[in-house]
């Protein structure tokens, strides 16, 4: 068995180094693909509000802890609104 060393390379293209980009400006500086979004939804929005609304929760559910202490929380106003948002609900239930 005799073995050869690589045989010649035909069509060879020489290799010429590559020239650094002209700085030239152009339009093509902007990226050609998508581009990013954030969409922040409902409750991410809600959660948002209620953390920087947390020194007015404080003092409302102070108020409320202190008419229910003196008795005076619940009127037939405040009963009244309840049971008809309770209503409401369960016709909203029966559709």
């Amino acid at each position: 068995m005799e073995v050869n060393g690589p045989g010649p390379v035909h069509n060879s293209i020489p290799i010429n180094h590559s020239r650094p980009p002209q700085s030239e400006p152009s339009q093509e500086a902007k990226p050609a693909g998508p581009v990013d979004e954030v969409e922040i939804s409902s409750a991410g929005k809600l959660l948002e509000k209620a953390s920087q609304s947390s020194a007015v929760r404080a003092e409302r559910i102070a108020q409320i802890k202190s008419e229910i202490e003196a008795g005076t929380y619940e009127t037939p106003e405040k009963l009244d609104a309840a049971l008809e948002r309770l209503l409401d609900e369960f016709d909203a239930g029966r559709s």
